[in-house]
């Protein structure tokens, strides 16, 4: 017997599993859509040799805009850090 992980992320195209994990797929997808809420905004840092460069963009969609003042700004980057701290 194989052992491994599979993860179905986002809503692509699922239609080669068989329609029981179809299904199973898809209420998960849900539930972890219902559980997160809409989507605030993304923060993202990359990390080089020499240094680090974070951002926080606002993709379309997202329910913070691009303008945001430094509050949200630091409620935002405040979240990250949390969920980068329990990453491992």
């Amino acid at each position: 017997m194989e052992h491994g992980w599979v993860s179905y992320m986002g809503s692509g195209d699922n239609s080669h599993l068989p329609e029981e994990t179809q299904r199973q797929v898809e209420q998960r997808m849900k539930e972890q859509r219902d559980r997160r809420g809409q989507l605030l905004a993304v923060v993202e840092v990359r990390v080089y040799e020499n240094e680090a460069r974070a951002q926080i963009s606002c993709p379309h969609g997202a329910r913070l805009r691009t303008d945001l003042d430094d509050t949200a700004v630091a409620q935002v980057v405040a979240r990250a850090r949390d969920e980068l701290a329990d990453w491992r």
